[in-house]
């Protein structure tokens, strides 16, 4: 595996990389929610949490080959990359719970402010954790 830490990509240049992949994720993300609330009549918060899985697959997969370049065995890696993402969900089930049903905001901007959030969450825990280096022994 490429170094993370000590990458030949600076932080910065893998923030943006994985903020990028993180766009595609979020586009998927958004068009769940869309649909679940306009066509399906869904629930904001469970619209949400649907997006939040369709778009944590999307970012696995471009996480691994493309941000991280990722050469952990697959049942490793989606393993921690699953825990991070599930606090990630949960993250933004929490942030929209509060600013859709408590606080009554529209559940666009309110997605806006918890997916700022969560990129956060998720780029901190998938490259100190997920597809951190392994240590030397």
């Amino acid at each position: 595996m490429r170094s993370v830490q000590g990458s030949p990509m600076p932080l910065l240049l893998q923030f943006i990389s994985y903020s990028f992949a993180g766009a595609i994720g979020t586009a998927v993300h958004f068009l769940v929610l869309l649909v679940c609330v306009q066509v399906f009549m869904f629930h904001a918060v469970v619209a949400s949490i649907e997006g939040s899985i369709a778009g944590a697959i999307v970012n696995y997969l471009l996480s691994y080959h493309w941000v991280f370049r990722s050469n952990r065995r697959h049942a490793e890696a989606v393993t921690k990359f699953l825990i991070v993402a599930g606090a990630g969900v949960a993250i933004n089930a929490a942030i929209m719970y509060l600013m859709v049903t408590l606080a009554r905001i529209h559940y666009l901007p309110s997605q806006v402010a918890a997916t700022g959030i969560v990129l956060l969450w998720n780029f901190s825990g998938n490259r100190l954790w997920t597809f951190a280096d392994e240590p030397d022994n």
